[in-house]
This record gives C-alpha cells, structure tokens and sequence, in this order.
C-alpha cells in the first residue's frame, strides 16, 4: 500500500451534456462512427463513475460564493463535468477524501467556465473571478494534501476501528491517487481555460490573479 502511495505526486481529464446532444469532447468529431465510439467510451465511464461515487459533489462545499450552483445547475452532476463523492464512515478517511474532493471540484469548476464562456462570458467571468483565488491557493494546498495521503498510507490499520474496514480505508485513499495526479496534471491546462474570462467583466483583476497563477503551478514530478 505504501509503495502503491509513492507515486502519490506523480501524473491522470474527465467528460454538461444531456440526451439532445453528445459529449462535449465529442462534438467536434465529424465521422459519425467515430462519433458514435466516443460517445459509448465516454458514457461507458460516466456510468461507472456513477456508480463508484453515486453523490455529485456540492458546489456550496467548494464555498458559500458557489452554492448558487446547488441543485438543477450542479455542473458536478452533468455528464460532461460529472465529479461524485462516497463516504466510508471512517472520520480520518473521509476527511482526507473530501480534501482532494475539494481540490478536484476545483479544477473540474474551471473546465466548466471554460465552457460557460461560450455561452455566457458575463456568468463565466463572475465565477471566473471566484475562483481564482482557490486555484491559485492549490499551489500549496496540494503538497500538503499529498503528503497527508502519503502519512495516511503509512499505517492504514490505524485508521480502521476494525479489521474488516481496513480494505475500505485502503480502497478509499488508493482511489485518491489518480485523482491527485489529475489534479496536478490539469492545474496548467485550467488557469489556461481561464485566461479568456480576464476580458470579460472581471477585467484587470482576474488578469492579473492569472498572471499570477502561472507561478503558482506545481510541477508535475518526473516518474
């Protein structure tokens, strides 16, 4: 388990679609059978997503300036920005999971105005300019978080006030390891997807909250 949690710091993007159109990383593909394949590979792993991680993640729990977003408008619901949580009912465990929930839905939240964008730059420029701040605060807030999965890796059976919950409290943080490489991988590309809000209403200020998120983005570590 140790050793699976070594690479906690190294490399893994997911698919707002509905039934009146494909995927939004399949739109653009003009051969229909390709189409077609694409569509079946992404709903083939939103549909196990789903049932790994039944609950879409809040956006309220991202913070209070985003609970607008809570029910019907839930981008972590849609197909394309699907992002689901599942509790183990061990407290160390699941707190440590709903940290990397939050970093996660932190950079799915940009992919989502990215796409906003394209539809309504005013909205995406207001959210655009909320989160910003988070995303720059992962500079740091991610090392310390991979290293809290590291230590909890250390010593799974401490975490478990049984022995038939220490494969769960195993499963659960094995399963943050991609999602933390992910995080990692994807935090360049999502302060990129946010560049085209500066010229929107948030103006010079988020302008320059992306001039400074540039320095703030972890290296991904060489294998």
């Amino acid at each position: 388990m140790t050793k699976y949690l070594t690479i906690l710091g190294f490399v893994v993007a997911l698919p707002m679609s509905n039934p009146a159109h494909a995927f939004i990383k399949c739109d653009k593909i003009e051969d229909s059978k390709k189409q077609k394949k694409c569509e079946k590979t992404a709903q083939k792993a939103l549909d196990k997503q789903k049932k790994n991680k039944p609950n879409p993640y809040k956006p309220s729990d991202l913070g209070k300036e985003f609970a607008s977003l809570d029910g019907d408008k839930n981008p972590f619901a849609s197909d394309d920005f699907y992002l689901g949580t599942k509790d183990t009912g061990i407290k160390d465990v699941d707190a440590f999971v709903a940290e990397v929930n939050k970093a996660a839905a932190t950079v799915r939240m940009a992919k989502y105005v990215g796409h906003l964008q394209k539809s309504d730059e005013a909205a995406a420029s207001d959210l655009g300019g909320k989160l910003l701040p988070k995303l720059i605060a992962l500079k740091d807030s991610i090392k310390n978080i991979q290293e809290k999965g590291q230590n909890l890796a250390k010593d799974p059976k401490a975490l478990a006030s049984s022995p038939m919950e220490i494969p769960k409290a195993i499963g659960a943080i094995a399963g943050t390891v991609p999602t933390l490489a992910k995080i990692v991988g994807d935090l360049p590309g999502a302060i990129a997807s946010l560049k085209s809000v500066a010229g929107g209403a948030a103006g010079a200020a988020v302008k320059g909250a992306v001039d400074k998120a540039k320095d703030a983005v972890p290296a991904v570590p060489a294998p």
